[in-house]
């Protein structure tokens, strides 16, 4: 029996991360399934480890979540491979790689899977244990899509997770230049949740609903930063997802420490 090379060993490893079955694998690269079983099983033991949540920085909890309410999805597959995505544009590598090396490994100490579909790159996670994690601080009607409804659980929470939840929000659904700051959202819920963290950190702020004219299109509020507080915004939340920006103070918010 001629042993796998060094290409089939790699393609291997690379559908099992897809998720593939010993069946699919088999067929992708013309092997029989006896030929494939033994790293086959190698490798999926390894990915079948739990993944724990290291929890204690709340910061870093609720920048993850805040991201994960803008640009996240998850669902259960039929082998009951419980999925966790991130979805962004491929023109924001560089923030992707930021968010995996100071946030995702800090919490779950594992790099995600990384698939790239056309202009999206999606990050995603195989645990069950991450599908609890969301549910312990978001809320979203699931027979209709999550935009539509996610909010946070009424509870209380520190001014560290409302700093990181803030900074995930902006990341994924906001919006950020030299003139302007702006969250936005179809959901009442998210933007009740944004304006009153931004009470407290004592940060002004507008809101407004644009009233879509279109059919089947929901309503999406705006809140925009008051210019005054624009300076203040950026030391306190020091956004990621920034792309060189510069603040109007000629300080490189690029340049930010690692919580």
């Amino acid at each position: 029996m001629k042993r796998l090379n060094k290409q089939e060993l790699g393609r291997i490893t690379e559908l099992i991360e897809e998720d593939k079955s010993l069946k699919q694998i088999s067929k992708d690269i013309n092997r029989n399934k006896t030929t494939v079983y033994h790293h086959f099983r190698k490798i999926k033991g390894k990915t079948m480890q739990p993944i724990v949540i290291h929890g204690k920085n709340d910061e870093l909890i609720g920048e993850f979540i805040g991201l994960f309410a803008g640009d996240g999805c998850i669902f259960t597959t039929n082998n009951y491979c419980y999925r966790t995505y991130l979805c962004f544009n491929t023109n924001e590598d560089k923030f992707v790689k930021d968010l995996i090396e100071n946030v995702l490994l800090n919490l779950f100490k594992k790099k995600p899977m990384i698939f790239i579909r056309e202009h999206r790159l999606n990050l995603c996670y195989c645990s069950k244990n991450i599908h609890t994690f969301i549910d312990k601080y978001l809320d979203w009607n699931r027979n209709s899509r999550k935009t539509y409804s996610v909010c946070l659980k009424d509870q209380e929470y520190s001014k560290r997770f409302i700093i990181g939840f803030i900074r995930g929000s902006l990341d994924s659904d906001g919006y950020l230049s030299e003139k302007k700051i702006s969250f936005a959202s179809v959901s009442s819920g998210l933007i009740e949740n944004i304006s009153q963290f931004l009470d407290i950190l004592g940060l002004a702020y507008s809101v407004r609903l644009y009233k879509e004219k279109r059919p089947n299109r929901k309503d999406i509020y705006h809140i925009n930063i008051l210019k005054k507080d624009f300076n203040r915004f950026l030391e306190l939340i020091k956004p990621r997802n920034i792309k060189g920006l510069y603040a109007p103070t000629g300080i490189r918010i690029s340049e930010r420490p690692v919580p």
